[in-house]
């Protein structure tokens, strides 16, 4: 395999941590390395420097933002592109409604009667708030500890059925085929 480098820019330390423990393992049979870097803690300049000199190098870059209010993806996309410059619409992948959407998205019911809680079939209405609720009820003490909990028995497979955008961004990067094949 040639040598490829992915950059997986990020809001904050929650998103940060489901795709090193969740993602990292599959996006490593398809590149040699990937960063994440989160760009919600920098100037916007220093971004979009940055941005560029991974373009620059012809390295692979993927750009996450939360749906958050925004009434639909493109314009999302739209008012992403407009934060930062230098950002192509394709390499923009939203998550719906948040990532701890996807945090959920990976429980099994097993999983999920093992730590107490009950889940919707899918998460793709799951806010910020939905998992505070949830994380409240189960048998962790802390918001963090509940997060690192499932993210141990993430189930990719269940996630895939669970969440629309992550099945998108796992299929946009060829891992969902990947994981197909490991079942």
């Amino acid at each position: 395999m040639s040598y490829r480098k992915l950059y997986i820019f990020v809001e904050g330390n929650d998103d940060e941590l489901f795709f090193k423990r969740a993602m990292f393992p599959m996006l490593l049979e398809h590149y040699t390395e990937v960063e994440v870097f989160k760009y919600a803690q920098w100037k916007r300049a220093k971004v979009e420097m940055f941005l560029q000199s991974i373009i620059t190098l012809g390295y692979e870059y993927v750009f996450t933002a939360d749906i958050d209010l925004m009434p639909s993806v493109n314009e999302k996309k739209r008012w992403v592109r407009g934060r930062f410059n230098g950002l192509d619409l394709g390499h923009i992948m939203i998550v719906i409604k948040e990532i701890e959407s996807w945090y959920l998205a990976g429980c099994t019911d097993a999983m999920a009667a093992v730590l107490g809680i009950s889940l919707p079939q899918t998460t793709n209405e799951i806010t910020k708030e939905d998992f505070n609720e949830i994380a409240h009820h189960s048998r962790h003490h802390s918001h963090l500890d509940f997060m690192i909990e499932l993210l141990k028995h993430f189930s990719h497979q269940t996630a895939l059925k669970r969440n629309h955008s992550y099945k998108f961004f796992a299929e946009r990067l060829g891992i969902a085929e990947a994981e197909a094949n490991i079942s």
